[in-house]
């Protein structure tokens, strides 16, 4: 068999990548697509049975309407983008480990560069076709819901988006591509707030234990093209790999990160409160750790921010532990790290322990107190409120064991809360490579 000499150019091998059954189904598509997507109300047709294209689609300028189209030429190009997203979403998505983040070092070379470039708009395809698919197997209950049918609009903008890139040309384009990844993060920065009140809508018609199923796929699959997207854009930017690859941060100081979240926190509760809560660091002034810094600091903000809430709505001239400050102990073993946040606002309400990582969809009102450590399972929805940011513990669970690493809580009722985080780290082999 001959084989391909090794200095075949990298676009040529590129377009290799991208050729096959669907090539001429995605090229289709995001020729007729244009600036119009296809309307949610009328819904895509499914055939799984089907395994080839239909018909190839006649191409079209990148501005024709969807109007003119015939009703066979809509149909085939519903029915070549129904296929596309099944067949995406059946595709299996190579796990974002630390290796992964790590195998390519900065500054990147032109090659490696369009190499990686092709891996992550494979893997955002995906991620999209994922959840395109998870949508569209939603009930008509939750389907008509206008909140979950703005999910599914926005990412169909981002099929759209994706499949508009030429190949391989487009790639080899930083600034189109920086400007297309910049505008998905922007996109998708809300997107969870607008679904949660979707289902809120549909709770009492639609099984709460199907809708925590759907959001927890969902919340994971959304923190992973996240930190693709955002991994992608800064690595592509760095001149050197001395302090950061991409998002992970060599050598972060666990103690700083802390004292800054100290202060977001307590900026947030003088707001409301017109009180701060003190943090005190135990151990571990000093300690270093290999993670990525946004997403420790968005679990330290929302454990924080819980026992700041507990520790001021608890307080009582008989209750004296909530005058206590929260202790913070950091400790590291190799490539493990270990935070303990402990808290004397009261602990967390046996009848609600086992639910503390649920999916929550009703907001707290402004002026109720809530007794105990309840504010662990109010995600809330308001970024000013200090009851809840996001999605609360689930959406902290869910960054946590992203890279294996686990979130427990250990409450005494009546007295306090302790929270640990175990975090797992890369390997120095991994932190070594430098160019």
């Amino acid at each position: 068999m001959n084989r391909l000499p090794v200095s075949v150019p990298l676009a040529r091998a590129g377009r290799a990548m991208f050729t096959g059954r669907w090539a001429a189904k995605v090229e289709a598509c995001a020729k007729v697509m244009g600036s119009q997507m296809l309307n949610r109300s009328c819904r895509l047709v499914r055939d799984t049975s089907c395994s080839r294209c239909l018909s190839t689609m006649p191409a079209r300028s990148a501005g024709g309407s969807l109007s003119q189209l015939s009703f066979e030429q809509l149909y085939q190009l519903r029915s070549n983008l129904e296929m596309l997203i099944q067949d995406y979403a059946k595709r299996e998505i190579p796990r974002i480990t630390y290796e992964f983040l790590t195998e390519y070092v900065p500054p990147l070379s032109d090659n490696e560069r369009f190499m990686l470039s092709i891996k992550v708009l494979n893997m955002l395809l995906t991620y999209t076709c994922r959840r395109l698919l998870a949508l569209q197997r939603l009930p008509y209950i939750a389907v008509i819901n206008p909140n979950i049918e703005e999910s599914n609009r926005l990412y169909l903008k981002t099929l759209e988006s994706l499949l508009a890139i030429e190949l391989p040309y487009g790639l080899h384009d930083h600034a189109a591509m920086r400007e297309k990844l910049i505008t998905f993060l922007d996109d998708h920065g809300d997107t969870l707030v607008t679904l949660s009140k979707g289902f809120e809508e549909i709770m009492d018609f639609y099984p709460q234990q199907k809708v925590f199923d759907f959001l927890n796929i969902h919340l994971r699959d959304r923190l992973s093209m996240k930190l693709l997207v955002t991994h992608y854009l800064r690595l592509v930017e760095q001149s050197s790999g001395a302090d950061c690859i991409g998002v992970l941060d060599k050598r972060l100081n666990i103690a700083e990160l802390v004292k800054r979240t100290e202060e977001f926190v307590g900026d947030l509760t003088f707001v409301k409160y017109d009180r701060i809560v003190p943090v005190n660091i135990l151990e571990g002034h000093d300690v270093t750790f290999a993670c990525i810094p946004q997403d420790l600091e968005y679990v330290l903000q929302e454990i924080l921010k819980n026992s700041a809430r507990a520790h001021i709505e608890n307080h009582t001239p008989s209750n004296y532990s909530a005058e206590k400050p929260i202790e913070v102990t950091i400790v590291r073993s190799y490539e493990d790290l270990e935070i303990r946040i402990r808290d004397f606002g009261g602990g967390i309400p046996p009848d609600v322990e086992d639910r503390m990582f649920d999916y929550s969809y009703t907001t707290s009102e402004k002026d109720a107190k809530d007794t105990g450590m309840s504010a662990y399972i109010i995600p809330g929805q308001d970024v000013s409120n200090v009851s809840g940011m996001g999605f609360g513990l689930p959406l902290c669970k869910a960054y946590v064991e992203m890279f294996n690493g686990e979130l427990d809580i250990v409450s005494l009722w009546g007295w306090g809360t302790d929270v640990y985080i175990r975090l797992k780290g890369p390997k120095e082999s991994l932190l070594d490579r430098v160019k």
